[in-house]
């Protein structure tokens, strides 16, 4: 006996997060996050050019979206609980080395993860530090 279409388990979707790029994020990191199914927008596309660090963490925060950056500052940051943060941190810093290591990242990323840690994306293994 088959069974029905309408039986059959759906698959569920991969989980999808809403992203934050700093101005500094290469444009091919936010196309990878696109493609994946993720909600991404850019400081540049929010006309927040030169914003403070402390001003693009709050509007993360409102927005509800993870800030991504590659600026090492943010980890010298005051967090809230709320804020979500991944910073990276590979050097030569080239979407040949960042991209790949960002995918896996994605794959392993659980935002609970992020309620009392940033992470911290590095060539070899990726750091989750205590929010300070």
């Amino acid at each position: 006996m088959q069974e029905s279409s309408s039986r059959k388990r759906a698959v569920p979707p991969s989980p999808s997060f809403r992203f934050l790029l700093d101005e500094n994020v290469s444009n091919n990191l936010g196309r990878l996050l696109i493609t994946k199914g993720h909600d991404v927008v850019t400081v540049q596309e929010l006309n927040k050019r030169g914003t403070k660090n402390s001003e693009l963490m709050e509007l993360a925060r409102l927005k509800n979206r993870i800030l991504i950056s590659y600026d090492k500052d943010f980890i010298y940051f005051k967090h809230e609980i709320d804020n979500f943060l991944i910073i990276i941190d590979i050097h030569p810093l080239i979407d040949e080395n960042v991209l790949p290591i960002f995918e896996k990242c994605l794959k392993s990323l659980n935002f609970k993860d992020l309620k009392d840690k940033f992470i911290i994306l590095k060539k070899d293994n990726i750091i989750y530090k205590e929010k300070s």
